[in-house]
């Protein structure tokens, strides 16, 4: 039976797996394969994946190399290259949850929009013992790539939060577009992601009357605090920053000086656990790059 929707979970961590994986035996649709790519974890995957084989259609594979620890985007794509040309690809995790009714929400919205290609979750992000912690600002039904884009800068009223586990993207778009951009620890990776996927497939629209549970767990790259660690975020935020610019200028969305400054922003707000000797050589990098942007900024400051 040939079903339209591959789940992918790119698996290292054990502590929440099962309960990603209890969510996921609850949809209350089962027309879907789970794909789980064990990134050659220490921890006995395979013996919690088994329970689930009666439960889930799934295929569990696990490789040879650890990948995720020296880049995590090239994991993220080989889990999705496990796909057997399902239509539709959603990016799961080891430690998020899906509510019940998120498989059938997407099938009755596709019937609904046929020409959707990019679709999404809303988010209720949750700590390590699942109580909802936090109310992210609800997406519209309907953003554009700019919209989205200067949401997820914080330009103008609207500020949207998102991660990588509530997107869900047509294969067309995923692979013609050149599948996801690559950053230092994924940092950034997912938003250009999903700019670059909604342009092409005429922006994202969101589920009704279903979320995504987040995990701030600790475990995550997203919580990492460590002063090595943000520093290189920070690096790659520079990098996707150049993106942005290029895509933004070659698409005419204009402001070149909001899109830098978050850049600079985000080096300012992290000075003190980076320091003084990494804040100065980030803002020499920053600054070296938009080079080809400065006038550009400058004018959009006037």
């Amino acid at each position: 039976m040939q079903r339209d929707l591959a789940i992918v979970i790119p698996a290292y961590k054990e502590s929440f797996l099962a309960a990603a994986l209890d969510s996921i035996a609850a949809q209350t649709c089962q027309d879907f394969t789970l794909y789980i790519g064990d990134d050659c974890s220490p921890y006995d995957l395979k013996s919690i994946v088994d329970r689930y084989r009666d439960k889930i259609y799934l295929v569990y594979k696990r490789f040879d190399i650890n990948m995720g620890g020296k880049d995590l985007v090239a994991q993220w794509e080989r889990c999705v290259d496990m796909n057997q040309g399902e239509k539709w690809l959603w990016l799961f995790s080891d430690d998020d949850v899906m509510e019940p009714n998120c498989v059938e929400v997407f099938y009755k919205y596709i019937q609904q929009k046929p020409n959707a290609k990019l679709l999404h979750y809303n988010i209720k992000p949750i700590d390590g013992e699942g109580n909802i912690i936090a109310t992210p600002t609800l997406f519209p039904e309907y953003l554009s790539a700019k919209q989205y884009l200067d949401g997820k800068l914080s330009i103008g009223n609207d500020v949207y939060i998102s991660y990588v586990v509530e997107f869900i993207v047509h294969r067309d778009v995923f692979y013609s577009t050149g599948r996801f951009q690559n950053y230092a620890l994924a940092w950034g990776s997912d938003m250009v992601s999903w700019v670059k996927f909604a342009d092409a497939a005429g922006g994202i629209y969101t589920l009704p009357n279903a979320c995504v549970r987040w995990r701030s767990s600790g475990l995550n790259i997203s919580t990492d605090e460590r002063p090595d660690t943000v520093y290189r975020k920070l690096s790659s935020v520079i990098s996707y920053m150049q993106w942005i610019l290029h895509f933004s200028q070659k698409r005419g969305y204009g402001r070149p000086y909001h899109y830098s400054k978050f850049a600079l922003g985000e080096i300012m707000r992290n000075r003190k656990i980076i320091g003084i000797k990494n804040t100065i050589m980030l803002i020499k990098e920053y600054w070296k790059s938009i080079k080809g942007y400065r006038l550009k900024i400058a004018l959009d400051c006037l």
